[in-house]
This record gives C-alpha cells, structure tokens and sequence, in this order.
C-alpha cells in the first residue's frame, strides 16, 4: 500500500509544481523560437460562467501556458524529428542531406508563388511589367534630382541550392511565372538599375570553401553577405553616385555559429539543434576617420533600404554609420529601423525622404521579388508628381464617387463595421489604395 501513496504524492507534487510554474515562472525556461499570440487569462463573469465562454477561454489559455511548457514541446518536438525526421512548424520543409526550406521557398521552386495572388497567369505577368515600367520611370524622376534608385535581387535558397530540395510530391498544381527571371527580363527591357546577386552566387557556389547559405538557414550566410555588399557598394558607385569609402575584408576564420546562420534550425525548437561542422566569418576593417576627413569627398552619402530580411545579415556585420551618413531600413516598407525620428513608414515625408537620399535600395531575394517595393513605388511616384494639394483633391473626387455609388458605399459601411472604424476612415482607405495603386489614371505625368 505504501508504494501506490508514494506515487500518488508525486503525481500531486508534480500536478502542483506545474501549476505553479504555469502562474508565476519561478524557474527560468529558455524561451520557444517564432512569433505566437498568446492569450490573455480570462476573467470569470456570472454571464460567462453560465453560458460556458469562461470556460472554453480558460481552457485555450491553459493550454498554452502550463507550467515547463518549453521543455516538453522541445522534448515532443525532438521525438517527432529524431522518429520521423517531420516537424509541426508549417513554414519549414525537411530537405535532402540535412538542408531546411522555408515552405515558400520550396512552393516558388516547383509552382510559383504566383498562387499567392491569382491562379491567372496573365494577370501575374501583367502585375510584374507594370511595376517594372513604374520602377523604371521612378528611377528617372529619381536622378533628376540626384538619387540614384537600383534593386539587389538576392539569392533564393531553392534556386541557389536546388540538389537539395525536397521532392515533388506534395506540389501538384501547375506551374506558374515566377517573379525572377521575369523581373530581370523587364528590368533589361526598361532600363531598370539592378545588381543580380544570385546570378553571381550560382556561378561561384563550387568553387568557394565557404557555404553561400548554410543548410540550417533560410538567408545568405553571414560571410556570403559581407563580401556581397562590398561587391553591391561598388556598384553603387558604378551608377554615378556619391562615392563609398572603401572597407577591407580580413581573412575567412571558423567560429561559433552565429544568427541566423541557424535561424531555421532554431525554429525548430529541439532539444538538440541541428548543427553544421563549421561555420565561417570575415572580419570588415574601415577607413581611419582622419584619413576620410583628408578626402575629397568627406562627406558620407544617405541610404534608404527597402526590402526583406536578407539585409539584416549586412547590419550584423557592417558598422554601417562609418560609411552611410544614416541607413533607413524600411523592412517591407513599414517597420523602420535605424531611424531615431521614425518608427513607421507612414509616418514619414516620403517626398523630403526621397530628396535627402543619395542611395535607394530595393533589397528583395528572389522568393520575395513578387511584392517588390511593398507599395513603395507607387507611393514615390505619387509623392513626385503631384503636390499634397492634388492628391488631396483626388481623394475628395474619389469621395464623391464613393457617395454617389450606392452599391460602394454600402460595402464599406460593412467593411467599416467588421473593421471597426468610421465610414470616413474607410472611404479615406479605399481613396488612397486606389491612387497609390492605380496612380496612372489619375496623374497625367505617369502616363507615359
């Protein structure tokens, strides 16, 4: 009898250590990897405990915060790996030789992204030739004020290391246009500025000792991106303008990972992170500041970066204020970072922006190439042709559409009522998507 009270007692021991541990943490869990939403603890009312919604809110909460929830999710997690070499994290897809993908990386390879947006190839197509005719004309009104605008288009992982995708099997529609080769295609055709970094890498890959993109990463290897924007620095000045400062790379040396050399084997979230044998990194060694203050051109330039996540390989491994007067990293042209004045892009005044910019880079992998700019070029060409005056007076002849369409303004009383904001907000909404998106109808400078 002694034995079954003994295991009863350290059942209730454990029942108990855990809940306390799911309310006040008192033992510190090294933290999951990725973005989660968790729940708020639900307040018990005499309404939602009779009508049964407190306990179904406790019960979501209670599921995701339980005590050592970190510990058995990465113990569960590290079973179904180590078993079955599967993962429950949707994003990421097992590939050949120990390779992760992202999922979207692995879509794009064997359909196309174009799925995203539209099952009509056509309209992908003609999505891709006017934004490129638009990024063409943005580039000329750019340099007529003394801007230079290119895009870096860097390496997807699917298209740099396709022996190791994994198979076919789970993607069966038919394949679609895919944003890289068509893009570079319209930037040839129309004169867009641009720099092919992943061209460059599928022609060294073999003959370099150093992995381009390491087998637990999703973004350029921290080294592949240092020498890369030493090589994209100089093609910048390529275009005529304001010069660089040169920076000396020091030798290649091992050392201990590094984010996000790992970043999706991270996101894993195992017991044991899947690790490569080495992992490479070069130092970046800049001018002395008197030696700069000594040159004719003293004065550094100002960069914009618009783009994805690939340029934060590039802040993590350049002293980016010894050679850019400032670096604005508009990520996805919303979230702004290295800006002390701003958080957002809205913002900002993207018509002094623009002027005080000596540099704009449009910095997509080809994964990503299919939203290029975020909306930013339709907003810039916008913001350079037209005065605030005209544009407001476009949204107010929009406004009196809207008004005079039953059928229009009835949807968006809905959608303000879904949405919770005032009709004029969402009349305002559907204004501005319309100029931005469709500024040729409604500037006549952008009709060329």
């Amino acid at each position: 009898m002694r034995i079954p009270k003994i295991l009863c007692l350290v059942t209730l021991a454990a029942l108990l250590l855990m809940m306390a541990q799911g309310w006040w943490h008192f033992i510190p869990m090294r933290s999951l990897k990725g973005a989660s939403t968790m729940p708020e603890c639900p307040r018990p009312t005499f309404a939602t405990v009779t009508d049964g919604s407190w306990q179904s809110q406790m019960e979501k909460y209670a599921t995701l915060n339980f005590g050592f929830r970190e510990p058995a999710i990465r113990l569960y997690n590290q079973y179904v790996w180590s078993c079955y070499h599967h993962t429950h994290n949707k994003g990421i897809v097992p590939g050949r030789d120990g390779y992760l993908y992202e999922r979207y990386f692995v879509e794009d390879h064997y359909e196309s992204r174009m799925y995203k947006y539209t099952t009509d190839p056509q309209e992908l197509l003609d999505k891709f030739d006017r934004e490129a005719r638009r990024l063409a004309l943005l580039q000329t009104l750019l340099r007529e004020q003394g801007t230079t605008l290119f895009v870096a288009v860097l390496p997807g992982k699917d298209m740099l290391y396709p022996e190791h995708l994994p198979s076919q099997d789970t993607m069966t529609r038919i394949p679609g246009p895919r944003a890289y080769p068509e893009y570079l295609r319209l930037f040839d055709r129309y004169g867009v500025n641009y720099v092919d970094v992943l061209d460059w890498f599928q022609h060294i890959k073999d003959s370099v000792h150093y992995p381009l993109m390491t087998p637990q990463g999703t973004h350029w290897s921290n080294i592949a991106a240092t020498y890369a924007f030493d090589s994209i620095m100089r093609y910048m000045q390529s275009l005529g303008g304001p010069a660089i400062h040169p920076v000396t790379i020091g030798e290649p040396y091992v050392d201990k990972v590094r984010e996000p050399d790992d970043d999706l084997a991270r996101l894993l979230n195992l017991i044991i992170t899947p690790r490569d044998k080495e992992y490479w990194y070069v130092d970046v060694t800049y001018p002395h500041p008197l030696a700069v203050q000594e040159a004719t051109s003293d004065i550094k330039p100002g960069l914009i970066v618009i783009g994805d996540s690939f340029f934060w390989n590039i802040t993590y491994n350049y002293s980016l204020d010894s050679l850019f007067r400032y670096t604005h990293y508009w990520f996805y042209n919303s979230t702004i970072y290295f800006d002390p004045e701003h958080d957002n892009t809205s913002q900002v005044d993207l018509r002094q922006a623009l002027a005080d910019a000596d540099y704009i880079m449009l910095s997509y992998c080809s994964g990503q190439l299919y939203d290029l700019g975020n909306e930013f070029i339709g907003h810039a060409l916008v913001s350079l042709v037209a005065s605030d005056e005209e544009i407001q007076a476009v949204r107010d002849t929009i406004a009196a559409r809207i008004h005079a369409d039953d059928t229009w303004l009835n949807h968006l009383k809905q959608k303000a009522g879904s949405e919770g904001i005032s009709l004029e907000q969402a009349i305002l909404n559907d204004a501005n998507y319309l100029i931005y998106t469709r500024p040729e109808e409604y500037f006549e400078r952008l009709r060329k």
